[in-house]
């Protein structure tokens, strides 16, 4: 916050959306897009086919939202918190900051409190040492505004985890911190299945059932909002059916500066799958999502090769110390060696040998799970931050069986 200023991170990553999304909830206009998301989406769609295809009409924000009317694109949670901040300290980068610093603080305590089971409290500390003052937090946190929620609720969602599977209590709570970090990035419910595994593993069933309604108590209000504004109830944000559409998309990757060899590409069939759909035909936002959602699957099932290819290619960038194509430079990649380098090391030294013993089941089964799913969306260093958590955790635990007294 000193470093910049005062002022929001240059250039804007989600950091406007959210903002804008923030103000229309304040002004009574629910979650909508106003028309300055639509002209700026527009501006910043790119050049190209499948730019063009979905992004070049201002009055529609993702190709799916119509500006001025409600939406379900993006999670609730974010632009929710912001609007309340802003309604108690008005509409400042200070309430952002102040937002993200007592969710980064929540974290590191967390983190903390994890530590502190599996070694006491020097194990702790190196936990929330490593979590404060790990460089990728710092940076994407003041950059990517909702990896600040996202990053500090992973080790909150797996403390209550942990606390549950050890206590044999507290599954509504581990349900429901599921369910918050829900509304804030819906790819925590890739992790809602891993709860319930683990639960059951060791036949805790009223457990698991407790899991299940604390998550689906936090939900609900989204749902029945989706209902009423949207005329259907669904969970998952609609925008999700983009992202899909794009990252088996090679026009779209190409873009991004990902290039598919030669080989692969002559082989790819359907490529009629890749087309946006006709907006005459495909009215609404819930029915352009289906459809997406649709054409990717089944573009996806007709092309195993490229799926393939792309997935070994986000599961390397998925691990990998340096950050992906155009976010490097040679600050962050000394940071990944001198950093996420010895932590990750440190993490599958603490795995192999349960140094963090039920602890460690819960932090690989996490960082498994987001690991799977990027596969096949996105891969890269900013998606691998929340799980960097569960790595500086067993990191900590393995650091701090070096510190123990003979």
């Amino acid at each position: 916050m000193f470093a910049l200023g005062g002022e929001l991170a240059q250039p804007t990553m989600d950091q406007e959306l959210y903002l804008r999304l923030a103000g229309t909830l304040l002004s009574g206009h629910g979650l909508s897009f106003g028309p300055e998301i639509g002209r700026l989406k527009a501006v910043n769609g790119g050049e190209g086919e499948v730019a063009s295809s979905w992004a070049s009409n201002p009055d529609y924000v993702f190709g799916l939202a119509r500006t001025g009317t409600q939406t379900a694109t993006v999670e609730p949670g974010y632009p929710a918190a912001l609007a309340l901040f802003f309604m108690l300290l008005g509409r400042t980068s200070g309430a952002v900051f102040l937002l993200n610093t007592l969710a980064q603080t929540a974290g590191a305590w967390a983190m903390f409190l994890l530590g502190e089971r599996a070694g006491g409290r020097r194990t702790g500390l190196l936990a929330a040492l490593g979590f404060a003052f790990y460089p990728y937090f710092i940076f994407y946190t003041a950059t990517a505004m909702t990896e600040a929620l996202h990053v500090a609720m992973i080790p909150v969602l797996a403390l209550l985890t942990l606390r549950t599977l050890e206590d044999r209590r507290g599954g509504f709570a581990a349900g429901a911190a599921a369910g918050l970090l829900f509304l804030i990035r819906s790819t925590v419910l890739v992790l809602i299945p891993v709860q319930l595994f683990l639960f059951l593993r060791r036949r805790m069933l009223r457990q698991s059932l407790m899991l299940v309604a604390g998550f689906a108590v936090l939900t609900a209000p989204w749902v029945i909002r989706n209902a009423v504004e949207m005329g259907m109830p669904i969970l998952l944000p609609t925008k999700g059916s983009v992202n899909l559409w794009m990252r088996n998309n090679p026009e779209a990757l190409r873009m991004e500066g990902i290039e598919v060899p030669q080989a692969i590409l002559s082989g790819v069939r359907h490529r009629e799958l890749l087309e946006y759909p006709d907006e005459s035909v495909y009215v609404g936002e819930l029915a352009r999502s289906a459809e997406l959602s649709r054409r990717a699957r089944a573009f996806m099932i007709a092309n195993p090769g490229l799926v393939a290819w792309l997935s070994g290619q986000r599961l390397l960038s998925f691990l990998s110390p340096f950050p992906e194509s155009g976010a490097g430079g040679l600050p962050t990649e000394l940071v990944g060696l001198l950093v996420y380098l010895p932590i990750s090391l440190l993490a599958l030294a603490a795995a192999l040998r349960r140094t963090a013993g039920t602890g460690t089941t819960v932090a690989c089964a996490f960082f498994v799970a987001y690991l799977l799913v990027h596969t096949l969306a996105h891969g890269g260093l900013r998606y691998r931050l929340p799980v960097d958590t569960m790595l500086i955790y067993l990191a900590a635990t393995a650091a701090g069986r070096g510190f123990r007294p003979a």
